[in-house]
């Protein structure tokens, strides 16, 4: 049983305590979220479980012979040196000494010996898998490497990949109990619902750090709340613990107001009988019941006050000034590095005015690239980039970190990157809204953490009041209640936004249209980002059982010209001209038809009473109008069947379109 239990951990850096009194258990089979704002501790509590430091107080206890999997090696010197593959099957035994040794006890005829080393060569097996090189290539290949990159040395590799290279050897090694810390943060689409996919089958215990709301929910199964004073562990998804988090704090809202209410009546009582002789004792004994009362109300104001949702990212943009109806389009635009090939064909496109796009793409298929080409970072091999005349670029990349200036303060750093004209005031006000406040002004850049200096670069954008906003990965590095509060601003957000971005919550609830690029050029969703999944899951599908999808396949419509489309759409237009009229016509013919059904209904009643035929003349006046009535249903009928069947006419022409 790889079982974690901790007991009244605490660790504290400069004196200031990063968490206190941590006490939670984990077995197999349990999915631990560790989730709390930015600085509450998190990554360090996960250092502390791997052993890589040491607690202050408290203990960490694990099941004996467990093996823990943790990403913390540094690649640097000789190890740059070694290929991707052969050092992520480094981290298990060598299975070529295991061989040599076999054939030299078969040989050797050591029967014992033998017996050993099949006992040693079912455990391998039960830990790494009957081919761990095929396990191996399959790790990496979800996590997106190509089979060309396998055996690329680990110092040809980008920084992320280099993190999915060190996270692949991790998952190799079948550890017991796994430890990430952001594994999501340098993976795709594609590889972090991979990854997803893989933790749901682990059958040992897990502890993770992730910002990914959509990630927590699938994939944890308990979650450990820190920074909100009293740490908390609660069996449940992330959603389901915000759920009983609201409900405990209406709880206690309603405890405070009565504890309150009964404070003041106690008040009202001492107070009026306190200098009253025969009364003064009980009221003195009243006033050490209120003491009481008052310290329980303190605890739980201070509940109140540390609720277990994080401050939260309210703010929105400024109304940028009216721009371009078309602030940027592309022609023929191509991008290739020294003697290579484009990265992708000719791409012609152009965004209008309110959309807000996202582009989507597998790492390395150009997303980055593409941006810095518009915002005119990277000039392009061939075709052009047009910016509206009218058009004010603000620009986040993921990488803007590194032209932070680290030695400055904050406030200083602000002034330098924004409008020299905005007033102390402005600035200060507007650091505030990005949760910067008095105590972070003085503060060095180089002090901050990840999310703290991109809350730095938000605020900067902030004040540019720019018309066209390009977000390059903008939620990496912020905790989830200021993902929460950026995807609210960029709901409300009245200029046009292209962004490129991993986060699912993010692209379900801003992206009005889905830009996917790949090696064949661009293709446009203009349901968003669920139209986008839904065509790549029909297509992963396609890819297990192809011949399911040769039918749908060929029902696909070829892409369409310009002219095709606005043909189209003038087709579209006559059709709707045609349609119109003749389904208002069958409206009318229904609505006609349902009063002549109930006249009808109300005649047959009259008919079938026995009453009716005393007076002969009444009962032949009944039978001529029930005979029109029934000769006019007929009628109407007939018309609505012709009217339907020219509807479905001018319907299926203008689909056979």
């Amino acid at each position: 049983m790889s079982r974690i239990t901790v007991q009244s951990l605490g660790k504290s850096y400069g004196g200031e305590p990063v968490f206190t009194d941590v006490a939670f258990e984990v077995v197999p089979g349990q999915r631990l979220a560790l989730t709390g704002p930015n600085g509450c501790g998190k990554s360090t509590l996960l250092k502390v479980l791997a052993g890589e430091i040491q607690a202050d107080e408290g203990q960490v206890t694990l099941s004996k012979g467990a093996q823990i999997g943790y990403v913390a090696q540094e690649m640097v010197g000789d190890l740059l040196e070694e290929q991707l593959l052969p050092w992520v099957l480094s981290a298990l035994p060598s299975w070529n000494e295991f061989w040599d040794e076999w054939e030299e006890a078969v040989a050797d005829g050591d029967n014992a010996r033998i017996t050993k080393l099949s006992h040693r060569q079912a455990e391998f097996e039960e830990l790494y898998g009957y081919n761990p090189d095929h396990k191996a290539r399959t790790i990496l290949t979800g996590l997106g490497f190509s089979e060309e990159e396998l055996f690329k040395k680990l110092g040809e590799l980008s920084g992320g990949w280099r993190e999915r290279a060190k996270l692949g050897r991790v998952l190799l090694q079948g550890a017991d109990i796994l430890l990430l810390d952001e594994p999501t943060n340098h993976l795709d689409l594609e590889a972090v619902e991979w990854l997803e996919d893989y933790l749901l089958n682990f059958r040992g215990t897990l502890a993770f750090v992730v910002h990914d709301r959509i990630f927590l929910n699938r994939v944890g199964t308990h979650v450990v709340f820190l920074g909100a004073g009293k740490v908390v562990y609660r069996k449940g998804t992330y959603d389901e613990f915000l759920v009983w988090d609201a409900e405990s704090a209406e709880q206690r809202q309603r405890e405070a107001a009565k504890l309150s209410a009964r404070i003041e009546d106690e008040y009202k009582y001492i107070n009026k009988f306190r200098a009253k002789a025969r009364k003064a004792a009980q009221a003195q004994s009243k006033l050490k019941k209120v003491v009481k009362l008052e310290e329980e109300l303190k605890q739980i104001r201070y509940a109140q006050a540390n609720s277990h949702r994080g401050k939260s990212l309210t703010f929105r943009l400024p109304e940028p000034k009216r721009g371009d109806k078309m602030p940027m389009s592309a022609v023929d635009l191509e991008f290739h590095y020294d003697g290579g090939e484009s990265v992708w064909p000719k791409l012609n496109f152009q965004i209008f005015r309110g959309k807000k796009v996202a582009l989507v793409a597998p790492n390395g298929a150009g997303k980055s690239t593409l941006l810095k080409l518009v915002t005119g970072e990277l000039d392009p091999s061939g075709g052009h980039v047009q910016i509206g005349g009218g058009t004010e670029v603000g620009y986040f990349s993921q990488h803007q970190h590194e032209t932070l200036n680290l030695d400055n303060s904050v406030i200083g750093e602000i002034r330098r990157l924004s409008d020299p004209k905005l007033t102390e005031e402005q600035v200060m006000s507007v650091l505030g809204l990005f949760l910067l406040g008095e105590s972070f002004f003085t503060r060095n850049v180089g002090g901050l953490s990840g999310g703290e200096k991109s809350r730095l670069l938000l605020a900067c954008l902030f004040l540019a009041r720019a018309n066209f906003l390009i977000l390059d990965e903008p939620t990496n590095h912020l905790d989830i209640e200021t993902r929460e509060g950026l995807v609210r601003a960029l709901q409300n957000y009245e200029g046009t936004l292209l962004f490129v971005a991993h986060d699912r919550y993010l692209l379900n609830n801003v992206a009005k249209d889905v830009w996917a690029l790949d090696e064949t050029g661009m293709t446009e969703y203009l349901g968003g980002f669920a139209e986008y999944q839904a065509k790549r899951k029909q297509e992963e599908a396609c890819k297990i059982d192809p011949t399911a999808c040769v039918v749908e396949a060929s029902k696909e419509k070829r892409k369409l010209t310009k002219d095709e489309k606005r043909r189209k759409a003038e087709d579209r237009n006559r059709m709707y001209r045609v349609l119109k009229p003749l389904k208002k016509e069958y409206e009318k013919l229904e609505a006609e038809l349902e009063k002549l059904l109930d006249e009808q209904a109300v005649l047959e009643k009259q008919m079938n009473d026995p009453a009716t035929y005393e007076n002969p003349s009444e009962a032949l006046r009944l039978n001529s109008e029930y005979t029109d009535v029934s000769r006019w249903v007929e009628n109407l009928m007939e018309r609505m069947g012709e009217v339907e069947a020219k509807i479905e006419v001018a319907t299926a022409e203008a689909e056979g379109d």
